[in-house]
């Protein structure tokens, strides 16, 4: 008898061991695929913003809204995005920086370049998501600036800007279509 309700114990031990192990194994699993179900919804709305920010750079109108300023030292400065910006309107280009509290050469803190596109070139990653843009722009004072843009599919991008004359700066920030676009343009140069 004795023997018999220790068998019994070890079964019925052996049974529920199993059971709780087959229930962790399930709730896993059920973790995993909804996992793998988020990450493909994710990768299907990140390809649909990526076409929607190709789109909008094919036609020329777009703003890049920066709020860093990068200097050709490495040194970060935070910014005012709707007053400094790199903006593009078919084929007229514009580049602003501004500090709030300064008076500048465009009156409102810094100075704003006006010019025209001379070349852009956009060329996909290799995994379908970011982009970058190469544009060289005329400006109407000061010689050509060639900008190089990294964007990513949420919309985030940074910009390298070099100047004819070894000037160099970089903006990172946020593009948006023009006419969502929320910046202020300040008196250009000329």
């Amino acid at each position: 008898m004795k023997r018999l309700s220790i068998f019994l114990v070890l079964v019925l031990s052996f049974v529920v061991v199993t059971s709780n192990a087959q229930s962790f194994q399930e709730q896993r699993d059920a973790k995993k695929k909804e996992k793998a179900e988020k990450r493909a919804v994710q990768q299907e709305e990140a390809k649909a913003n990526n076409a929607r920010l190709l789109e909008l750079v094919k036609t020329k109108k777009f703003v890049l809204e920066a709020n860093t300023l990068y200097s050709k030292s490495g040194s970060s400065y935070q910014l005012n995005s709707t007053t400094n910006f790199v903006g593009f309107d078919g084929e007229n280009s514009t580049i602003q920086l501004a500090f709030d509290g300064l008076i500048g050469w465009n009156g409102i803190g810094g100075v704003t370049l006006d010019g025209t596109i001379s070349k852009m070139e956009v060329k996909e990653n290799k995994k379908g998501l970011g982009f970058t843009i190469n544009a060289t722009v005329r400006q109407n004072v000061g010689g050509a600036v060639t900008m190089i843009f990294r964007v990513s599919s949420d919309g985030s991008a940074r910009v390298d800007m070099n100047g004819s004359f070894g000037d160099r700066l970089s903006f990172q920030g946020y593009i948006v279509s023009l006419e969502n676009s929320r910046v202020y343009k300040g008196t250009s140069l000329f």
